[in-house]
């Protein structure tokens, strides 16, 4: 059977998407911000204390913060600020690590940044470019003569530690975030599939017509028109219920879902909009090929033998055809291919108008 693609096409996790992006924007401009001010009074203070290489430090970093914050509001390349300002990060760490800081407290500042690059970067990436900190800031420690701050043995272990710690929380944290936010969008999809899904033949619904293929079409308008649309009806469906009662009636339009999508397209649209109607709905597509297509469909379903315990059911269907040539058309044209269906009916039933 052709694997039908509507579900996929219009429901995603894009929203979702759209807000992590957003946690991660304001996040990123939270931190930048902050972090600018900061440096900058650290480094204003230090150098009233005549601390200058300490205060080289934190302007250099204020200022490095405050160039990638102006690149992103002039490109705003969002992963690309987020990245360059995670190495900023890391680089401060180090410097300062290296320098010793103010009465050598500087591996003190390191705690919170682990927290903060999982915040910026995400799970993976968060985690590849802490354990890079970590690994420099161990090689950093455990080589005291190569720096200018003076550590102790204890106090570079107890710092590493710690920081082990932060970065094992701070992963756990991140991931499970993570988790939650893909079940839950997982969930809001499964939720917008199932209103939208006729729950017999798992057709699109009238539901998803109105509230969802159509409003599409106007924000899509040059990728979907001429389009075709087509009402199609199950002929005398109602003696199908009468004579074997509505377990076969339920069978019959269930075969004739799947008669109908293997018929067509796996991008067109074909929806139950009523008990025993359907519309059909073909983009780039002239009047003559929707014609077409409903003669074809209506021989598939004329050929169709649904079994019962009475012996194969045979069924027909009529089809009015219309064509929307833009957005605005598409409710006209609704109403004239469903007067064209009941021309159908009129005409003798199983055949296409």
């Amino acid at each position: 059977m052709k694997k039908r693609r509507w579900l996929t096409h219009f429901f995603d996790d894009s929203h979702s998407v759209t807000v992590d992006k957003k946690r991660r924007l304001y996040s990123y401009l939270a931190f930048s911000y902050f972090g600018i001010v900061t440096l900058f009074a650290f480094s204003a203070h230090n150098y009233i204390k005549q601390e200058y290489s300490i205060s080289l430090i934190t302007i250099f970093c204020c200022i490095a913060l405050l160039i990638n914050l102006i690149y992103y509001y002039w490109k705003h390349h969002l992963e690309t600020c987020c990245v360059i300002g995670s190495i900023f990060i890391v680089s401060f760490c180090l410097a300062i690590a290296y320098h010793g800081g103010v009465e050598h407290t500087a591996l003190y500042w390191t705690f919170p940044f682990p927290l903060i690059l999982y915040v910026l970067l995400g799970r993976r990436l968060g985690l590849l470019l802490n354990i890079v900190m970590f690994l420099l800031l161990t090689l950093l420690l455990s080589q005291p003569q190569l720096i200018l701050a003076d550590y102790s043995t204890a106090e570079s272990i107890r710092c590493l530690t710690s920081l082990f710690v932060v970065n094992v929380i701070s992963y756990i944290n991140e991931h499970y975030r993570e988790e939650s936010h893909c079940l839950m969008s997982e969930q809001n999809v499964n939720k917008e599939q199932q209103a939208n899904t006729d729950a017999l033949t798992h057709l699109p619904n009238k539901r998803f017509v109105d509230s969802v293929f159509i409003p599409s079409c106007q924000h899509d308008r040059n990728s979907n028109f001429p389009m075709v649309l087509i009402m199609a009806d199950v002929d005398h469906f109602k003696n199908i219920n009468d004579n074997y009662g509505h377990d076969c009636g339920d069978r019959v339009l269930k075969e004739l879902a799947r008669t109908i999508e293997q018929s067509i397209r796996s991008n067109d649209i074909v929806a139950r909009v009523g008990g025993e109607e359907f519309l059909l709905l073909f983009s780039n597509a002239d009047y003559e090929a929707g014609k077409r297509i409903a003669e074809k469909i209506r021989l598939a379903v004329a050929a169709m033998a649904v079994p019962y315990t009475e012996g194969n059911i045979m069924i027909t269907m009529s089809f009015g055809v219309a064509l929307a040539s833009n957005y605005a058309e598409i409710e006209q044209k609704l109403k004239e291919a469903d007067k064209n269906l009941y021309k159908a009916k009129h005409s003798g039933r199983n055949c296409v108008c």
